[in-house]
């Protein structure tokens, strides 16, 4: 819908009704924008009086009384974008600020799948560009699977962002794979922990170089939490790379039981010929 797009450049619901109703009528009266958005006079003059403070609606006099338009679509978009540039070129001073408190852990707490989403969209404006992940497939909800397969993912490959994912059973790696088809491809590498008292019901991510995504996936708890700590970070990470290096040894294993299995088959098919 128009007016949720509208939302997203930092309209409220009535201000994204408001302008959409000008952009219906042209130059119209409080009294007819009211009626269009079904609000009533006072509540409509307020809104209109907002966005006439930041120069998305004007007025013309005529015939003694006022008349309210908005800005067209294209004159909104360029004036946001040149927010967002203005913005961008502030943001070392902003970030100068917030490294004043580097020494100290900074917590932010998400709850709902909508907020939920807002904490992933913090990895994709990750500076470094690796992702170290603990995962457990099967608790994830179907929308925010959704998210992720159709919006997270894409947008992870189109920055570059390669990730390091450890299954915490081998029985989810099959359902992993049909989230994850081409692998290399998604810039993914993954391995399996396969031990019986790991249980692991959540995510985790580690990236950048001070931060630590937790996220709970299920309906009744969907939530995440993200810990900006550099000695909690490099911790974590720290158990991950064991982890990893675990799963390398075990799959190295794996093979070579394989491999003796498979010679120890053939030497007993060769010797029932030779008998």
């Amino acid at each position: 819908m128009l007016s949720q797009t509208l939302k997203e450049f930092w309209l409220s619901e009535k201000e994204a009704n408001v302008y959409l109703a000008c952009l219906e009528l042209g130059h119209a009266p409080v009294s007819s924008i009211a009626r269009n958005i079904n609000e009533n006079r006072v509540t409509t003059y307020s809104i209109l009086k907002n966005l006439v403070k930041v120069w998305i609606a004007q007025t013309l006099i005529k015939n003694k009384s006022t008349y309210y338009s908005v800005i067209s679509p294209d004159k909104l978009l360029k004036t946001r974008e040149m927010k967002c540039e203005n913005f961008k070129s502030k943001l070392p001073e902003f970030m100068a600020i917030s490294h004043k408190f580097d020494n100290k852990p900074q917590v932010q707490f998400f709850e709902g799948i909508q907020w939920v989403k807002q904490a992933y969209e913090d990895i994709l404006s990750s500076q470094t560009k690796n992702i170290s992940s603990f995962l457990w497939v099967w608790s994830v909800s179907k929308n925010l699977l959704e998210y992720l397969n159709l919006q997270f993912l894409p947008q992870r490959i189109k920055i570059w962002i390669h990730a390091k994912v450890l299954l915490c059973s081998n029985d989810q790696k099959a359902d992993y794979l049909v989230y994850n088809k081409k692998s290399k491809q998604a810039l993914t590498q993954y391995k399996v922990l396969d031990f019986d008292f790991i249980n692991l019901y959540n995510e985790i991510n580690i990236y950048w170089d001070n931060k630590v995504l937790f996220v709970l996936f299920w309906e009744d708890e969907m939530s995440a939490l993200i810990i900006q700590s550099k000695k909690l970070h490099d911790s974590l990470q720290s158990i991950f790379d064991l982890n990893w290096f675990i799963a390398d040894k075990c799959l190295a294993q794996e093979k070579k039981a394989k491999t003796i299995s498979s010679l120890q088959k053939k030497k007993k098919k060769s010797s029932k010929k030779s008998s």
